[in-house]
C-alpha cells in the first residue's frame, strides 16, 4: 500500500502542474483575445470611416458635371473639404478626411480617404480611381434589356437597370459577352432547354456563375441623361438634322427644306417618307454638303428614319461617324462601307472567356474578333480586312462599319439588312430582325472611349485598394 501511495503522489503533482499551466495559458489567451477584439473593433472603425470618405467623395463627384470637370482638371472644389483641408465627423466613434486628384488617365479622378478612430487614433486609408464613362455598355436600355436575334455584341458587357432576357436561341447560344443586371439574367420561354442555364432561381442566391452572368448586381451604374437639346443644336449647325430623301429632287430635305445636288445615282423609295437612301455615302453626301468624311458629326432625327442602301460590299452603303440620335423608330436596310483600323478595349478578351455552352477561349487565334491568344486581344482591329470565326457557325468573317460612334433609338429597331456598329447602341424599344439566321446580324463592337454630352456624371470604379497612410498631418 505504501508503494502504491508513493506512486500516486507524483502523478497528482504532475497533473496539478499541467492544469496550472493550462489555466494560466487560458487566462492569458482570454486577456489577449479581449485586447485583439478591442483592437480589431478600433481597426474596423477606422476602415469604415475611410469607406465613408470614399462614399462622400463619389457623391460629390456625381453632384454636377461642373464638379467632375473641376476635380478632373486638378482644381480645388468650391467650399473646400476635398484636399485634406477638413475633417468630417458625421460618423459616431470616428472621423475621416478626403483628397481628390486628377488621373492617372484622362477622364479619371483618384480618391484618397483616410479614416481615424476617435478613442485610439488608429487610422486606415483607401485609394480608389473612378472614371466618368457616359456610355459604359455596347447594348443599353432605359429599363431592362431584351436581347433578340439581329444583334451580335462584342468587346463589352451588357449592363442592365432591370432584367436581361435572352429571347431566342440565336442569342442564347452565345455565352458572351458578360451580363450584369440589377434584376435577373434569364431566358425567354422560346429558348431551347439546353440554353436555359442562366439564373434559374430569380434574385435568391447564387446570383452568378462567375463567368458569364451576374444577377442582383450592386455595381450597375445609373443611366446617362443625354443632352438632347445640345445634340439637336449641333446637328442643325452642320446640316445633319432630319435628313431625308435621295437624289437631286424635292424629296431630299434637311430639316424639311429641299436641298438639291446629292447622289443622283439612286432611286427614291416613294412609299417611305422616312427614307434616307445612301445616307453618308463617303463620296457624295459629305462632299456635296461640305462635310469632312473623316470627322464626327451629330446625326439627329426627331421622328422615324430608315437607312436604306445596298448589300454587303455595295457602292451605296451607309457610313455615319459621330453620334446618331433617332427619337422615333430606326429601320436598318443598308450595309456599311467603312474600312479602317479601330480601337479595341484593353479588356475585350474578358467578355469572351466562355463562347458556347461547353466551349471556352483557347490559345487559338480568331475565336472572336480581335482574339490573338488565350485571354489576349489586340488593341486595334482592321474593320473590313481582319477576319474572325463565329463560334459554332463558321470563319473568315469580316465586318465593314456602317456607324462609327453612339446610336440612341427612342423607339424600336427594325433590321432588314445588316450593317455593323463600332461604338454602342441604346434602344428603348424592341429589336426586330427579318432573319431567323444566327449568322445574319448587325455586329456591335464596343468602343469604351465614347463620350456623349450628358447632364449627369456616370462613375465607373477602375480600382479600389487599402494603402499606407499619407504623411500629411491632420487638421
Amino acid at each position: 500500500m505504501k508503494g502504491r501511495n508513493g506512486q500516486t503522489l507524483p502523478i497528482v503533482m504532475i497533473t496539478l502542474v499541467i492544469l496550472t499551466l493550462i489555466i494560466s495559458g487560458l487566462v492569458t489567451w482570454m486577456q489577449n483575445d479581449s485586447k485583439w477584439s478591442v483592437k480589431e473593433q478600433k481597426s474596423t472603425t477606422a476602415i469604415n470611416c475611410a469607406e465613408a470618405g470614399i462614399d462622400r467623395a463619389t457623391w460629390k463627384l456625381q453632384s454636377t458635371t461642373d464638379t467632375w470637370a473641376t476635380a478632373a482638371a486638378g482644381l480645388p472644389l468650391p467650399g473646400g473639404g476635398y484636399a485634406f483641408d477638413r475633417t468630417f465627423t458625421d460618423l459616431p466613434g470616428g472621423s475621416y478626411r478626403i483628397k481628390l486628384s486628377p488621373g492617372p488617365l484622362p477622364s479619371e479622378v483618384t480618391v484618397l480617404a483616410e479614416g481615424r478612430d476617435s478613442s485610439t487614433k488608429e487610422m486606415r486609408a483607401i485609394l480608389a480611381v473612378y472614371k466618368n464613362q457616359t456610355i459604359y455598355s455596347p447594348l443599353m436600355a432605359g429599363g431592362g434589356v431584351s436581347w433578340s436575334q439581329g444583334l451580335g455584341v462584342y468587346w463589352g458587357p451588357i449592363i442592365s437597370q432591370g432584367d436581361i432576357v435572352l429571347l431566342d436561341d440565336n442569342v442564347a447560344r452565345r455565352y458572351f459577352p458578360q451580363k450584369y443586371a440589377k434584376g435577373v439574367v434569364t431566358t425567354g420561354p422560346a429558348v431551347s432547354a439546353v440554353y436555359q442555364n442562366r439564373d434559374l432561381n430569380g434574385l435568391a442566391p447564387p446570383n452568378t456563375d462567375n463567368i458569364e452572368w451576374w444577377s442582383d448586381y450592386a455595381g450597375v451604374p445609373g443611366l446617362p441623361l443625354l443632352d438632347f437639346a445640345a445634340l439637336r443644336s449641333s446637328a442643325a449647325a452642320t446640316g445633319t438634322l432630319n435628313v431625308y430623301g435621295c437624289a437631286s429632287s424635292g424629296q431630299y430635305t434637311i430639316d424639311g427644306t429641299p436641298v438639291p445636288g446629292w447622289d443622283a445615282r439612286g432611286t427614291c423609295d416613294s412609299t417611305n417618307p422616312n427614307h434616307a437612301i445612301h445616307l453618308g455615302n463617303s463620296t457624295n453626301f459629305y462632299a456635296t454638303r461640305g462635310l469632312d468624311p473623316a470627322q464626327n458629326y451629330v446625326w439627329y432625327w426627331d421622328g422615324d428614319v430608315s437607312l436604306e442602301g445596298d448589300g454587303y460590299n455595295g457602292t451605296l452603303a451607309t457610313s455615319l461617324r459621330g453620334t446618331v440620335i433617332v427619337r422615333g423608330n430606326l429601320t436598318i436596310d443598308s450595309s456599311g462601307d467603312m474600312v479602317y483600323s479601330g480601337h479595341v478595349p484593353a479588356n475585350a478578351w474578358q467578355q469572351e472567356q466562355k463562347l458556347l455552352v461547353n466551349t471556352f477561349d483557347t490559345s487559338a487565334p480568331g475565336e472572336y474578333p480581335a482574339d490573338i491568344d488565350f485571354h489576349k486581344s489586340t488593341g486595334t482591329w482592321h474593320f473590313g480586312v481582319d477576319s474572325w470565326n463565329e463560334p459554332g457557325l463558321g470563319g473568315g468573317w469580316v465586318n465593314t462599319v456602317g456607324i462609327q460612334g453612339f446610336v440612341y433609338v427612342g423607339g424600336n429597331v427594325n433590321i432588314i439588312n445588316f450593317l455593323d456598329i463600332h461604338g454602342a447602341i441604346w434602344v428603348n424599344g424592341n429589336v426586330v430582325s427579318a432573319y431567323n439566321n444566327p449568322s445574319a446580324f448587325c455586329g456591335i463592337f464596343y468602343d469604351d472611349t465614347l463620350q456623349v454630352p450628358a447632364l449627369n456624371v456616370i462613375l465607373q470604379r477602375q480600382s479600389w485598394q487599402e494603402v499606407p497612410l499619407s504623411s500629411t498631418p491632420w487638421p
